[in-house]
């Protein structure tokens, strides 16, 4: 018999493919080529997400932990004000909103990834510059709709402020925010050049905010870390992760809608960032998988008859918690209510609400199968630092492969590098280049502040 699940070493993650209908079995060499051709990218770092578990110069997990902590001690700052979009907020979003439990820092987190002035008013309003500190995160240091909030952020904060109630996470070297940074003696941490933005949680962007919140960083990348030596020691054939890539790419001509579906409220927000990841990766050349971010069990009431009885153009991913710290019984009803009036009543008593999400995705994972609709699993262990760790590890991972076993470069976004061409051009009609007459930079206008 096949084997369709494998627990990936000591990391605390399984993927289960058996639902996902194999068209056929990966061609060894295959596999072997494209791994090949990805290996030798990480090999000349030119990716860098990939060594970032083991790497302190990529993933800069010493200096963000010092940092965090040495704002911490000052027992200053009640709330920070996060300024991101896209890669550089959605990895941070989804960690802390996943362990929120154990954010024990005492710090509240705004995060402000769209350029609404509505929210940014409303959010300010409930913020004191005093007790605020404000991280700014842009790997190029001129992402206009961050610089935008910045420059927003430093009216509002007053310049006195701006050496201790400030920290800008960027490219080591260039971008407008990287130079006002080092003129005006900000705190700033490095984002490596080779670690692209939707995989920066394993940098600055998502480890300072995870030791800002009280996380564990060490546990964090050890999950990371696990998944990465399970990928190094196992034959590719045998890698789940490279199979479900085989399985994917041959679904793809019928089956081009991806479903993430966590069963699991705490990872909601980690599907918004696998959307971008799988949206930015691997659509190009005419190529893609359109991702769609799920929650079960709360869109079995809205989702399910679709994924059964509509078209049959989608594959489903669940994402499973195994243990909980506290399941929740469900108690037996009153004394006062008679028991047989109520029948639902009497069948959830004894049971918890964690053993009723574990039903209810099997009963979605059974009716799919039942359907022949393909789906796959993947579960972990428990929803801690490690787990979470282990997760984004292998979706980069799975991405990053997928991509290079489809022939489509998985780390550029050619379409948004042309949107940032038009904004450009719609906010400085001037012909003359922005960043080649000084006066008119950003930097420039930050000077005058």
């Amino acid at each position: 018999m096949a084997i369709t699940a494998t627990r990936m070493g000591s990391a605390p993650i399984t993927f289960d493919w058996s639902g996902i209908q194999r068209n056929h079995s990966p061609d060894p060499e295959t596999l072997i080529e494209a791994w090949t051709s990805l290996k030798s990218r990480f090999n000349a770092q030119d990716v860098g997400f990939y060594d970032s578990p083991w790497n302190n110069d990529i993933s800069q997990a010493t200096q963000s932990q010092e940092l965090a902590e040495s704002l911490l001690k000052k027992n200053q700052f009640t709330d920070c004000l996060f300024l991101g979009i896209g890669g550089s907020a959605l990895g941070p979003i989804s960690l802390l909103s996943s362990l929120k439990e154990k954010c024990h820092s005492g710090i509240r987190f705004h995060f402000m990834e769209n350029p609404d002035p509505t929210d940014w008013k409303s959010t300010l309003h409930l913020l004191r510059p005093e007790t605020t500190l404000v991280c700014i995160v842009t790997k190029s240091g001129i992402t206009f709709e961050t610089v935008a909030q910045a420059l927003l952020s430093f009216e509002w904060m007053r310049k006195e402020r701006w050496k201790t109630h400030l920290v800008i996470i960027s490219d080591p070297i260039r971008g407008d925010l990287k130079e006002f940074a080092t003129q005006e003696g900000i705190p700033t941490l490095a984002i490596a050049p080779s670690v692209g933005g939707r995989f920066s949680i394993f940098t600055p962007v998502g480890l300072f905010a995870a030791a800002l919140a009280g996380l564990s960083v060490q546990d964090f990348l050890l999950g990371a870390k696990q998944v990465r030596d399970y990928t190094e020691k196992t034959p590719i054939e045998k890698n789940p992760v490279f199979v479900l890539a085989h399985h994917l790419t041959q679904h793809y001509p019928k089956r081009p809608i991806h479903i993430c579906m966590p069963y699991s409220t705490r990872l909601r927000q980690f599907g918004s960032w696998f959307t971008q990841l799988w949206g930015e990766s691997l659509g190009k050349n005419g190529k893609g998988f359109t991702p769609v971010a799920a929650q079960g069990a709360t869109d079995q009431h809205s989702l399910l008859q679709l994924l059964k009885d509509g078209p049959d153009d989608k594959v489903t991913f669940f994402i499973t918690v195994d243990q909980v710290e506290d399941e929740v019984k469900i108690p037996r009803a009153p004394q006062s209510v008679e028991r047989k009036v109520f029948p639902a009543f009497r069948i959830l008593e004894g049971h918890s609400l964690h053993e009723l999400m574990v039903i209810e995705y099997r009963a979605t994972a059974m009716v799919l199968t039942k359907q022949n609709r393909p789906h796959f699993t993947v579960r972990l262990d428990r929803l801690d630092e490690r787990s979470l760790g282990a997760l984004y590890f292998a979706f980069s991972t799975l991405a990053a492969y997928t991509g290079t076993l489809w022939d489509v470069n998985p780390f550029d976004q050619p379409g948004v590098e042309e949107s940032k061409i038009y904004i450009r051009q719609a906010l400085n009609p001037d012909p003359t280049p922005l960043y080649e007459d000084p006066d008119t930079t950003a930097l420039a206008r930050l000077r005058r502040i």
